[in-house]
């Protein structure tokens, strides 16, 4: 879908200043649950989303050239990814004009057949979006889609549920496993966050601070860490008293989940349908009326409004498409080192449940020996009394 557009050279020239240039990087995040993110990967999913937009919309290869100089200059002098992603909005109204050759945007007619086109592109023919874990990928292509139809450990984490409920734990995986669904969005930025933490639930489950008290470190640099993203749970269960077959259990299956999801981290996997085939969209007369400024009906336009679709049913495979895009791991150098030291340092849940009562078994021993020095002390004065040497 974007071939012609990723393989240019002047395109993943843009891509690396992204993932190495911090003028183009390093903004002021505008979404809390991007929060896992490193700004390098924000940025690279927001140029992700105008490249979609201009494809869906204007798809010229000849105006690409001055879409892609007036992306950089968004990217390198604004300092907000929020401003950037309006700058994006408004830049597609701008290429839009050029295209149709209409030099007064603030004419009535004008206006209106800009935003003709850009409905007809990009709602009544555009997209909804939904990201899922690359390691699908296979299973998914070139057959009719059904929601959470593919490869699952579903029945041993409804085995995980039980044991939790044991531990007057109830529904620890927020999720139930019999309800077939998943959900798409019209954000494409938010789909390929959801790629990325796919399957959402069971980063949740590991990030779960109302059981766990804490939450997962906030590290960018331990996004990918096993022992990281771990640690919680077992102090959990090791202070929740599971024994050890319960906790071998869980353990076993949590690792299996979260090699199988780290097959292949460096794609980020889109399933893309219609918006007509799942749900109504806005009249175009709702923004044909819109009195406000022109860039901001367009704003309005572009921006996400519905970030969760539901989807229950069969989709068929000639009503959807797959896109694939790289996930340039620009921590990836960080990552390695961190596994490097995992391999050395292994990690015992035992030793994390009893941190704290090494710290202070240690401290006991130092308090008993100083008890025991003052006692003889006081042993040796009361002799050197009763001698009359004191």
């Amino acid at each position: 879908m974007l071939d012609e557009y990723l393989k240019r050279d002047d395109t993943k020239n843009f891509i690396n200043l992204i993932n190495t240039n911090e003028r183009y990087f390093k903004k002021e995040e505008f979404n809390f649950s991007y929060s896992f993110f490193s700004d390098q990967k924000l940025a690279l999913y927001i140029f992700y989303d105008a490249l979609i937009k201009y494809k869906i919309i204007l798809d010229d290869i000849y105006l690409f050239d001055e879409y892609l100089e007036q992306l950089e200059k968004l990217f390198k002098k604004l300092d907000s990814f929020s401003d950037i992603r309006i700058g994006i909005n408004k830049l597609i109204g701008k290429m839009v004009s050029i295209k149709l050759e209409i030099k007064n945007i603030n004419d009535d007619l004008s206006k209106k057949q800009i935003i003709s086109f850009i409905y007809n592109k990009y709602i009544l023919d555009g997209y909804f979006v939904h990201g899922f874990c690359s390691s699908y990928s296979n299973e998914i292509k070139n057959k009719d889609f059904i929601p959470e139809d593919y490869f699952n450990y579903y029945k041993e984490f409804k085995t995980i549920d039980k044991i939790f409920f044991k531990h007057n734990v109830i529904n620890i995986f927020q999720k139930d496993f019999l309800d077939k669904k998943v959900y798409f969005t019209d954000d494409f930025v938010n789909a390929c966050y959801y790629s990325t933490f796919a399957p959402m639930f069971f980063y949740n489950f590991l990030n779960n601070k109302d059981y766990f008290l804490k939450e997962v470190r906030v590290d960018k640099s331990l996004i990918n860490n096993y022992n990281n993203w771990t640690r919680n749970l077992k102090m959990f269960m090791f202070d929740s008293f599971f024994n050890e077959e319960e906790k071998n259990f869980v353990n076993e299956v949590v690792k299996k989940q979260w090699d199988f999801i780290h097959k292949n981290k460096n794609v980020i996997s889109l399933l893309l349908v219609k918006r007509v085939r799942l749900e109504d969209v806005n009249s175009l007369e709702d923004y044909l009326d819109d009195n406000n400024e022109f860039y901001e009906v367009i704003d309005r336009m572009l921006s996400s409004k519905l970030g969760n679709v539901l989807c229950r049913e069969k989709i068929d495979k000639n009503d959807i498409e797959i896109l694939e895009l790289d996930n340039y791991l620009s921590d990836s150098v960080e990552n390695s080192i961190i596994n490097v030291q995992d391999e050395f340092i292994k990690y015992k849940e035992e030793d994390v449940g009893r941190q704290f009562l090494n710290v202070y078994g240690k401290a006991s021993i130092f308090i008993l020996l100083g008890a025991l020095f003052i006692s003889l002390g006081v042993i040796i004065s009361i002799v050197l009394i009763i001698r009359g040497i004191l």
